[in-house]
């Protein structure tokens, strides 16, 4: 969380941080607060969860949805208990959507934005994830100009409060955000956090890439079998002919 410190002296770019801690902090907050609350009110431990849907995290990570370095995160081979602190943004929104333990609509389609009215958690994770990745693209040179500011901070402040448990007291710690002093430690924190999202990102890509290479390498194998086997089958009628007209011209020749 940002810290009061030096002060952070470059102005053009104090909105575009201000925002990216309120995604970075704000959101990781709520996100691994919902899948703490979700956990204790059903009574079972995220290991418990975990090992429960081991086959589905699997299929994630062979999808390319989970990376090797966050599987590991959740099925350590040290003794360690996993935990929702060692997770970032983008594993907490997998987990939630994809495990059944979490109890999320099934339904939802996270490839369509969300009408404007639907204030579900699935959409409000829905729009979560879309200003993460809208923020994180953004270049560090980039001015965001005080109207586009406001209107992006309210858009994303409405988000975390309504994702957001009482206990959680998230409008103060959103105004703490807004306010507090940054400094060039924060900001180098700030910076690496989205490095990873992006290099996640690069390697999603990479890995659907790669899937999609291996499809059409098996599609085109099929295919040549497909092609073989009619070729086969093409022989195989045409030596039955041949066969059948052999017969008929001995039968023939006897009589």
């Amino acid at each position: 969380m940002a810290t009061c410190g030096k002060t952070y002296t470059s102005k053009n770019r104090v909105y575009l941080f201000r925002l990216q801690i309120l995604i970075i902090d704000g959101g990781l907050l709520v996100l691994r607060n919902i899948l703490d609350q979700t956990l204790a009110s059903k009574g079972i431990t995220l290991s418990v969860c975990l090992n429960q849907e081991k086959p589905t995290i699997t299929r994630l990570k062979s999808r390319g949805n989970i990376t090797q370095v966050q599987y590991d995160q959740l099925f350590p081979t040290v003794a360690r208990v996993p935990t929702s602190s060692d997770m970032d943004i983008t594993l907490i929104i997998c987990l939630l959507r994809s495990l059944k333990c979490f109890g999320l609509n099934k339904k939802f389609d996270w490839n369509t934005t969300p009408k404007s009215t639907d204030v579900t958690i699935e959409a409000d994770m829905y729009r979560l994830k879309a200003f993460r990745n809208k923020i994180s693209h953004i270049s560090k040179t980039t001015v965001i100009q005080p109207n586009e500011f406001v209107t992006m901070w309210n858009d994303i402040e409405q988000i975390l409060v309504r994702l957001s448990s009482p206990a959680l007291n998230i409008q103060q710690k959103i105004a703490d955000f807004k306010t507090c002093t940054l400094d060039p430690e924060e900001e180098k924190r700030v910076q690496e956090e989205i490095k990873k999202w992006k290099d996640y990102e690069a390697d999603v890509d990479r890995l659907k890439e790669e899937m999609t290479d291996v499809k059409e390498r098996v599609t085109e194998v099929e295919k040549n079998q497909e092609e073989i086997k009619r070729r086969v089958a093409e022989d195989k009628s045409y030596e039955g002919r041949q066969a059948k007209e052999e017969k008929y011209q001995k039968r023939k020749k006897r009589t």
